[in-house]
């Protein structure tokens, strides 16, 4: 009979692993890809962003310098004309604002077709002065005043200036102190003025103040400028756009393959392939995972090889563990172990257990007369017969010496005393003369029903009396 499952460890399976967090292709290369995508995304636009701020950061901030430059270098050419005209400072207002001045002066370089000088002393042109009483009899519309509420007019000017001279005494005539006295300017202004020279000599300073004050054709090309930055930047953030898409793209379709291979692997298919591309690091990456699968597929069988050999091994040894070595029965210890678990089981569901004792008559006498050897054929050849005549669900082992013994679970003492005349029929009945002509071979058989409450030796006991009984009454019979 078979014997039953000890546990052994079995060949690694290549089964399907149920783990909770399978490996799959989606799972992996999808969330990296989306990954990838948003961090080309997220670096274009803010770039494009950073790019386009800075941009016109710079943009306006040079457009100033232009426009403050531009301011300064005709402030100062009015003022050294302005000195021209009339000698010094002090004598032009008297005779004419600053401002009006101005006017006339401008009107003076349209006509000459200039907008423009450098405000040098060879580069100024005086004007004709003002006489007493025409003050105010010419327009004037200056781009700027001097200072903070300087005459002028309602207008807006591109940027003030404060007018200083060589002392740093301001000579804007509405910049006055708490005293009512013309202001003095700080040592940092001085260091920030540009001297105004007239004749190589330097007449007053100009030192610019606040921001600009654009006109409308300044700010209608400020807005044209920032609506291009606008429409450029957003050129530049689709096409980082589409350029992430690609970029993700190829990379799922590099990445691809790695995550198939790692869900065949997952699937227990250890030996995966991936194709290699390029001799990049993904191409290196892609080689050095064939190479690793390879590995790991050989110690993979090596290992499932050596299992198999193992488990052989702990079989053959567990069968020895627990087989007579000359007839192939069960030992009697475990025997032992086997009509125990046959005897809780019995008693747990109130079936019936018969249990026996065989002895083979005058074995001695055979091994005298006929030699060892055949003694051995002998129980050989019982141990066959009663494995025979059994059924599948009986057990049948040796004892000792030329006593074999047996298990019938599910048997009533009437059916148990049937089938053991049966065993002992079918031994008495085999043709022995053809092992030895001297041989004539019968058995003994003892049984015992096991009651409620008793051990499996105790039964055992009970049948080793029966079977003491048939031997007692002429042997060659079945006692119960």
């Amino acid at each position: 009979m078979p014997p039953p499952s000890r546990g052994f460890p079995r060949a690694c399976s290549s089964r399907r692993s149920t783990a909770p967090y399978p490996c799959t292709r989606s799972s992996v290369s999808m969330s990296l890809r989306l990954k990838l995508i948003m961090a080309f995304l997220l670096t274009s636009l803010i770039t494009v962003a950073v790019m386009g701020g800075v941009a016109y950061e710079r943009l306006e901030r040079r457009f100033g310098e232009i426009v403050e430059a531009g301011s300064a270098r005709n402030f100062r050419g009015d003022v050294a004309a302005y000195w021209l005209t009339y000698g010094s400072w002090e004598a032009g207002i008297k005779l004419e604002p600053f401002t009006q001045f101005v006017g006339r002066r401008r009107a003076f370089l349209a006509a000459r077709g200039a907008e423009t000088d450098t405000g040098d002393a060879d580069q100024a042109q005086p004007l004709p002065p003002m006489r007493p009483g025409e003050f105010g009899s010419r327009p004037a519309r200056p781009p700027y005043p001097i200072g903070t509420g300087s005459e002028g007019g309602n207008f807006r000017p591109l940027f003030r200036f404060t007018l200083y001279d060589p002392e740093g005494i301001v000579l804007n005539p509405r910049q006055l102190d708490e005293f009512g006295m013309r202001r003095q300017v700080t040592a940092d202004e001085r260091a920030q003025g540009v001297p105004i020279r007239v004749k190589g000599e330097i007449v007053a300073y100009a030192l610019p103040q606040g921001t600009a004050n654009y006109s409308t054709t300044d700010l209608a090309y400020l807005a044209a400028m920032q609506n291009a930055l606008i429409w450029g930047s957003g050129a530049a953030a689709l096409m980082a756009i589409l350029l992430g898409l690609l970029a993700g793209r190829h990379v799922n379709r590099t990445l691809s393959p790695f995550t198939q291979a790692i869900a065949g692997m997952h699937g227990g298919v250890l030996r995966q392939q991936v194709p290699v591309r390029s001799r990049d690091e993904i191409g290196l990456l892609a080689e050095a995972f064939n190479r690793m699968s390879d590995e790991l597929a050989r110690s993979h069988e090596a290992l499932r090889d050596k299992n198999r050999e193992i488990n052989a091994h702990a079989e053959k040894l567990y069968e020895v563990s627990i087989r007579d070595g000359l007839t192939g029965l069960f030992n009697r210890r475990h025997f032992d172990e086997i009509a125990a678990g046959l005897v809780r089981d019995a008693e747990a569901r109130g079936a019936p257990l018969v249990l026996a004792l065989a002895d083979i008559d005058f074995f001695k006498r055979i091994n005298d007369a006929c030699s060892h050897a055949t003694g051995d054929a002998v129980l050989r050849q019982i141990a066959l017969l009663l494995t025979q005549t059994l059924r599948a669900g009986d057990t049948v082992g040796r004892y000792g010496g030329e006593e074999f013994v047996l298990a019938l679970p599910n048997t009533d003492f009437d059916s148990a005393i049937i089938l053991c005349e049966q065993v002992r029929q079918a031994v008495a009945a085999y043709p022995w003369a053809e092992i030895d002509p001297r041989l004539s071979v019968t058995l003994c058989v003892g049984i015992a029903a096991h009651a409620p409450g008793q051990t499996a030796e105790e039964t055992l006991k009970a049948a080793d009396r029966h079977l003491y009984r048939a031997k007692a009454e002429g042997r060659n019979r079945v006692c119960g």
